[in-house]
């Protein structure tokens, strides 16, 4: 049996990264012993260009069918396709974590903390009034979307350091009562994890001061898109940040980076659009049963963390001189060497 992977190629390096990530995921597949059948879901800003909107049906029928979605950055248009699928699948959880990285300059270290954030409500609800003079945006919150997103960072932090820090702006909108009512909530289910409240502004600030104190960051939709770049900094590279939209019953999975249009594409670093693979394959292993997805993945994030710890065949980002074909070669070697040494 065969694994359906919808692939959305995106614009900007989003094409050449996503085609690294196929090629690792192509060798990752063969070495251990699973199908992946692959099927391309043009959207974002070259889909509206060609077909006259950004995400034309066919993709979205190719994306609904497929067992899960690889997904590129995409411009512009990124509204209407990465907000529109998550709240169009229901894919309520984003999911990004952050760790200071082997051959990778950061001021810190040890720093090993995942941002979990409701990914379909707030203001990315998009429901606004634009006029000449004025602009109104709703910031939409329910107890069942901020109860289910606690949930997860929860259940995660039960697995990971037992912490979980809940990020807010009660002190000037009482809006944020309900989602700290719902967390708190939550949290009595899980005695074992130490809960703590931050607002949103120290967090930033504290995030800055001594990022190893955290462990899980729970929040809403905006605050986590914002604070989840500032992490991506801390541990060095917006380049090696990746995520995951995960709901009940689908996962599309990306890197947190955009298109980058101010550089050569065939320089661009794909290790965020291949770890986000990983977790594809982590979130296929566990949904699906699949024992070797899940020993996959492991070693993919090895074969990364080997070819990082070498500075060999790295992209100019992170200090090389290596173009995305030569680092993806390099890693597919790295990750084929380990698992026959395994």
């Amino acid at each position: 049996m065969a694994y359906v992977i919808s692939v959305i190629p995106g614009d900007g390096i989003g094409p050449v990264i996503v085609r690294s990530a196929r090629k690792v995921l192509e060798a990752v597949s063969e070495a251990y012993g699973f199908k992946l059948s692959f099927v391309e879901a043009l959207a974002g800003d070259s889909a509206k260009r060609d077909f006259g909107e950004p995400l034309p049906k066919d993709s979205l029928d190719k994306i609904v069918s497929s067992d899960a979605c690889l997904k590129g950055p995409v411009g512009e248009t990124a509204k209407d396709v990465v907000v529109f699928l998550r709240q169009k699948l229901d894919l309520y959880a984003n999911i990004r974590p952050f760790k200071t990285l082997p051959g990778v300059s950061s001021k810190w270290k040890d720093v090993d903390l995942v941002i979990v954030r409701e990914n379909t409500e707030d203001l990315y609800k998009c429901v606004e009034d634009v006029g000449e003079e004025y602009a109104v945006a709703l910031m939409v919150l329910t107890k069942k979307a901020c109860t289910r997103i606690a949930k997860v960072a929860f259940q995660m932090a039960e697995v990971r350091r037992k912490k979980v820090t809940v990020v807010h702006k009660i002190n000037v909108l009482r809006s944020f009562e309900l989602f700290r009512t719902a967390a708190l909530g939550v949290a009595r289910s899980y005695p074992s994890v130490t809960v703590e409240e931050m607002l949103v502004d120290n967090m930033a600030y504290q995030l800055v001061l001594n990022p190893q104190k955290f462990d899980v960051i729970l929040t809403t939709n905006m605050f986590g898109d914002i604070l989840s770049d500032e992490a991506a900094g801390i541990v060095g590279s917006l380049g090696l940040a990746y995520s995951a939209n995960v709901g009940d019953n689908f996962g599309l999975f990306e890197p947190v980076h955009g298109t980058a249009p101010d550089i050569d594409p065939s320089y661009a670093n794909p290790l965020a659009q291949v770890m986000a693979s990983k977790m594809m394959l982590e979130w296929l292993g566990r949904t699906k049963g699949n024992a070797a997805m899940l020993e996959a993945a492991k070693g993919l994030e090895g074969a990364v963390l080997s070819l990082l710890r070498s500075s060999e065949n790295l992209t100019p980002d992170l200090g090389g001189k290596a173009t995305t074909e030569n680092l993806t070669k390099k890693l597919v070697n790295v990750l084929l060497k380990g698992k026959s040494t395994s």
